[in-house]
């Protein structure tokens, strides 16, 4: 299985924190419950806010009867590993990206697909509805519960040439993308020419023209100072990202009913704090934007790019059910959130 050749990497990190003693240990004389909960980012990403959320409110409602040994900053791996450690239960509780989830659930891979989302409030509505409850069971059937969904918000294109408001526009522009086979074939069917890329390569080879231009949220593009080589962010949405709580399943059942619910109300009962969090980072972001001399256009021909980008739901119809599809989109239909144009 899988699984198993990662469990050297597993255990490495993890005995490599007990031993330098991080002083995440808390004080367990009160507590009935003592679990670990990890996560890749740090606090200067917004989607950290979350899971530290989480912890400061779940051990505030149980008075001290649950306590988070809270790790972040990767200090017991990158995301692959924090989910194969809670699948074998290692540690207890991860926060991770949902497309790494796709690795063990492939039926996540229905919120990597373009232009599923049109926009915020969309997104919201079918992730922490019906839907996205149907998603974080079906977690169930790999030794998981899945919590809650936490936006990361939408990407968008950018690039050092011209505005984008069709994907006319998007002709010729060579667009870096992540290594993942739906974001290239959207990118291209978008009208660009996308190339593939990884993080550590991108500020330079937008610095020296190896590529125009990419795709993120506005945050990023600010953090990674990506406004040096590029003076033109165009609002597309065409991709959303959304991070995971996840809980190993055996755990969580082992737990008092009373615990267990408090842990399943906590996880989205703090969604308004948390949006509120990233809400502001992204109002920050783009005021930064305007300083540093950034274009940023609306596209409000986003019909034509929602139409370019259906091929690769054909292709996918294996993976990604049409009926759950429908669903998600019937719920900016009923809203009456669909693009005009």
């Amino acid at each position: 299985m899988r699984y198993f050749t990662y469990i050297l990497f597993l255990i490495f990190p993890i005995i490599s924190v007990v031993i330098q003693g991080c002083g995440n240990e808390p004080d367990k004389s009160n507590a009935e419950v003592v679990f670990r909960l990890a996560l890749q980012p740090d606090p200067e990403n917004k989607v950290w806010v979350a899971a530290d959320t989480f912890k400061r409110e779940l051990e505030h409602r149980s008075d001290g009867r649950i306590r988070v040994m809270f790790y972040d900053s990767a200090v017991l791996g990158a995301e692959r590993q924090l989910l194969e450690s809670c699948y074998f239960g290692i540690i207890e509780m991860v926060q991770v990206t949902s497309s790494v989830v796709t690795t063990i659930d492939p039926l996540f891979s229905i919120l990597d697909m373009p232009y599923l989302f049109f926009d915020e409030a969309h997104h919201q509505k079918a992730l922490n509805g019906p839907i996205g409850q149907e998603l974080l069971d079906d977690l169930n059937k790999v030794r998981f519960q899945g919590l809650a969904f936490y936006s990361c918000g939408f990407r968008h294109i950018f690039n050092s040439k011209r505005p984008v408001y069709s994907p006319d526009d998007m002709k010729g522009l060579k667009i870096r993308v992540m290594e993942s086979p739906v974001m290239l074939r959207s990118i291209n069917c978008m009208g660009g020419s996308a190339t593939p890329l990884s993080a550590s390569e991108l500020y330079s080879a937008l610095k020296t023209g190896v590529v125009d231009g990419a795709e993120n949220n506005p945050r990023v593009f600010i953090s990674a100072h990506f406004c040096d080589a590029c003076k033109f962010l165009s609002l597309t949405g065409h991709f959303v990202n959304q991070h995971v709580l996840i809980a190993n399943k055996s755990w969580l059942e082992s737990l008092k009913p009373e615990y267990r619910q408090m842990i399943r109300d906590t996880a989205k009962d703090i969604l308004p704090e948390y949006n509120r969090a990233w809400n502001a980072s992204v109002e920050e972001a783009m005021a930064q934007m305007k300083k540093q001399g950034v274009t940023v256009n609306d596209v409000t021909g986003k019909k034509a790019f929602v139409g370019s980008v259906q091929p690769i739901y054909d292709e996918y119809a294996n993976v990604v059910p049409p009926e759950l599809v429908r669903r998600i989109r019937k719920e900016a239909e009923d809203d009456h959130l669909l693009p005009d144009n």
